[in-house]
């Protein structure tokens, strides 16, 4: 894009002061330029070899400001900063927001990659063109923070650091313009709809020529601002998407507005036929309508995330050394701190409780309801509130390292995937966009053959009534609503298509350990052998072991851990923990594998969920475990089996226990002593007899079962939350959030397809009742934009979750699983 004017800045497009002899060198070519900031950045870019960005863009930038010295952004590099805002991933990568000032179009992002995307320690960077935020994955010891920042400012791309408040503020100003944009479109289709009514009653009445003159000169001067101001995001969009090649939604919109627009125009200069300024505003108006409804649904989806984010205080009280509080920025927490938390307060970080009793509430973290009593040596999450009572708490994950920040990323994640649903339909309005056009194309030929006279109207009511608004934006709203319901349920999606997927599912396989039973454990019995420690110190050495493992068997030794020495310590997946404790090898696990290390056949001393505690010379100690049912175990396994879905047990205890399970839960075909490749094997077996498997696991040590199911799905608390890799992550400690997922999912396919073949059979009547002129522009405009409106209010049904009983089994039956399963 080249100056407006031989006086315009090449860089921003702002008049050069008169005065001002400022140039840079673009290509060869000396190029005006208004300010030092402009002529910086104009500078850089070409010595970068970046100047592609001035054929690219469509939108000029604003003036930059002052240059950004190093300086300005030093105290980035600062741990503390770096803690609060930036999380570190399993590459050992920091990921980090930024908010940047000024982006506008494609060729911005284009700009940021190339120029960031070149230094040493910048792995990747993302920037989101509709809101501002560029998503950075750097290595802070390669490249700093700061030089990052400071080349972003350098090209005018302003960084700050993300916080919830800026994304309020970002969602407010949106719906601030929206909303103006509805407003003058509204009064303005009043006006002119008055003015046009007068006309049309008139044609009735024989109204004076003159005075049907005035009302239609006078329906120009107020449409003709009304449609270039709140008609603006639509033809930037449509000129956007054409630039890039594509066919948006906006196309025929954009076309059908400036084509009603310019043949009214003409029509009102020439005093030569009819106008249709009141059909350009109503489509206005009504199309403005329809976007502000699914603005408020997106954004509403996000309110959730939203509220996660901004749920921390902005301070602490850490406890000095002599115990007085100090009010300190949230920042500048550090692990081992100590901090005391008040009722009504909210807990700041992850820790552990040093001193103090009260009732936590995790109820924005886990959507649990009640709160529950928490004493010393017990965790509490960041987002957290007491309700009662003091706590103090030494500090333990801070900033991006704890669990809500965890939490909060896994929503991001999600929100910036399209699901499959949605690609597919994007896809089918880019398709119908072409076939509008070239539909409208033919119509206005073929008109021209019959009466040129009606080739306008026609065209306008054929791209009007046409228009895949309703198509493009049902499954959107849909999906946004969808999220939001589960997010508020304590359901956390991760991005994929499970959505699309969890209705087709034949086959459940439950996990026992931690899923069907509270992930906590407690020690029900211990038996010493023959010359064995005693009870204290055979689970103090237990507990030293188990220190290194993440099952669930470990919680219950944690109360038991001295903090004592364990060297060469090794959890082995699925068996058990090894370690060297004052020079003498211990393994602690199931009897099976006990055996395995002692070389003999071990059998439990009685019924139950037995380990062993041995070492070189034999066993040392039995301990037997014992883990409550979770809530809604049982209303689980008959919901699923009311749906058609065959439920299998799968796990890794010994096959006596698992079948007691079995029986007391109502499920008849199980297997136990399994490995996770074992899992794993079982659910391919499955799929290739043409299953469709959900795994339901703990997230954790269930992770290559879950990765080989169709649709994974894993109950996880604390900081397992975070570290979880499945399709969804239910929160909280009842297994009714698997069964709401199983109620949900189908609602949201079901008005996704309800949405798509009202759009589809909208359009396939209304389209050649346009193209044969039996639908007038005004008709079109609020049929097309009551469409719209319908999908919008039928798309946010799909965030309610289903009441009453359970929904019909699925058609057809699911597939028999492997006879080599055990009956229960």
């Amino acid at each position: 894009m080249s100056q407006t004017a031989s006086t315009a800045c090449w860089h921003c497009g702002e008049p050069v002061p008169h005065g001002v002899d400022l140039q840079a060198t673009i290509r060869g070519q000396a190029r005006p330029m208004c300010c030092h900031g402009c002529q910086a950045v104009a500078t850089l870019i070409d010595q970068a070899g970046l100047d592609r960005y001035y054929d690219f863009r469509d939108a000029l930038p604003r003036r930059p400001e002052a240059a950004a010295r190093p300086d300005d952004y030093s105290a980035w590099d600062r741990d503390a900063i770096l803690r609060h805002y930036a999380r570190t991933d399993c590459d050992g990568l920091a990921q980090i927001t930024l908010v940047l000032e000024n982006v506008h179009c494609a060729a911005c992002s284009w700009l940021i990659k190339r120029f960031v995307g070149e230094l040493d320690g910048v792995a990747e960077i993302q920037v989101d063109i509709g809101d501002g935020r560029a998503r950075l994955h750097f290595d802070p010891a390669g490249t700093p923070l700061s030089e990052v920042a400071t080349r972003l400012a350098a090209l005018g791309y302003r960084p700050h650091l993300d916080s919830p408040l800026a994304g309020e503020q970002r969602d407010r100003t949106e719906r601030r313009r929206l909303l103006k944009a509805i407003v003058v479109a509204g009064l303005g289709m009043v006006q002119v709809m008055s003015y046009a009514l007068a006309g049309y009653i008139g044609a009735f009445q024989d109204i004076d020529p003159t005075s049907e003159r005035f009302f239609q000169l006078i329906s120009m001067v107020v449409a003709v601002p009304v449609a270039l101001y709140a008609g603006r995001i639509f033809y930037a969009s449509a000129w956007r998407t054409l630039k890039s090649r594509r066919m948006g939604m906006d196309v025929p919109v954009a076309a059908a507005m400036l084509l009603a627009l310019t043949a009214s125009i003409v029509t009102t200069l020439l005093d030569a036929g009819e106008a249709y300024f009141d059909s350009v505003v109503m489509f206005i108006f009504f199309l403005l309508l329809g976007r502000y409804a699914v603005l408020v649904t997106r954004q509403r989806a996000g309110s959730v995330h939203s509220a996660l984010a901004r749920s921390l205080p902005a301070a602490a009280r850490r406890l000095c050394p002599g115990g007085t509080p100090e009010p300190v920025a949230l920042v500048e927490l550090e692990a081992g701190d100590r901090i005391q938390v008040s009722a009504g307060e909210t807990v700041p970080a992850d820790g552990r409780i040093v001193d103090g009793r009260a009732m936590v509430d995790e109820a924005l973290l886990s959507g649990e309801s009640s709160p529950r009593r928490r004493g010393r040596e017990e965790s509490v999450l960041a987002g957290s509130m007491v309700r009662d009572g003091q706590l103090v708490v030494e500090v333990g994950e801070v900033g991006q390292s704890t669990v809500l920040a965890g939490i909060v990323g896994l929503l991001e994640q999600a929100r910036n995937h399209k699901p499959r649903l949605a690609r597919v339909a994007d896809r089918i309005a880019g398709w119908f966009v072409a076939f509008v056009l070239t539909g409208a194309a033919l119509t206005a030929l073929a008109w021209w053959q019959v009466d040129p006279a009606h080739v306008v109207p026609v065209v306008i009511a054929v791209l009007v009534v046409s228009c895949p608004c309703a198509l493009a934006l049902g499954t959107p709203v849909a999906l946004a609503s969808a999220a939001r319901g589960f997010a508020r349920l304590g359901i956390l999606t991760t991005g994929s298509d499970v959505l699309e997927k969890l209705p087709r599912i034949t086959h459940v396989v439950l996990d026992k350990t931690g899923t069907l039973t509270l992930p906590e454990m407690s020690i029900a019995e211990v038996r010493g052998e023959h010359d064995a420690p005693g009870r204290e110190d055979i689970l103090r050495l237990a507990a030293r072991l188990e220190r290194v493992s993440r099952h669930p068997v470990a919680t219950a030794f944690e109360a038991h851990d001295d903090g004592g020495r364990v060297e060469n310590a090794e959890a082995v997946m699925a068996a058990g923990v090894l370690g060297v404790i004052d020079g003498r090898r211990l393994a602690l696990g199931k009897p099976a594998w006990i055996g395995e290390q002692l070389g003999r056949e071990l059998s439990p001393p009685g019924d139950g969920q037995w380990i062993a505690l041995a070492d070189d010379e034999g066993v040392l100690a039995w301990l037997r475990l014992d883990s409550p049912l979770r809530s809604g175990a049982g209303e689980l396994v008959e919901q699923l089996r009311r749906r058609g879905i065959e439920v299998l047990l799968a796990s890794g205890d010994r096959t006596d226990n698992v079948a007691r399970m079995a029986r007391r839960l109502g499920i008849e075909r199980f297997e136990g002593d399994l490995a996770p490749a074992d899992k794993l094997e079982l659910v391919r077996r499955l799929q290739a007899e043409g299953a469709r498997v959900a795994m339901v696991g703990d997230g954790i040590n269930d992770a290559p079962v879950l990765a080989g199911a169709d649709v994974s799905l894993a109950l996880a608390e604390g900081a397992d939350i975070a570290r979880t890799q499945a399709d969804l992550v239910i929160t909280g400690r009842s297994l009714h959030r698997v069964s709401d997922a199983f109620e949900l999912a189908p609602r949201v396919v079901g008005v996704v397809r309800q949405n798509l073949a009202w759009a589809f059979s909208y359009n396939l009547l209304a389209l050649p009742l346009a193209a044969t002129g039996f639908i007038p522009p005004w008709a079109a405009a609020i049929g097309m934009s009551l469409s719209s409106l319908l999908v919008v209010a039928n798309g946010r049904r799909a965030g309610r979750l289903p009441r009453g009983p359970a929904p019909p089994k699925a058609a057809g039956r699911a597939s028999q699983p492997p006879s080599h399963l055990a009956e229960a």
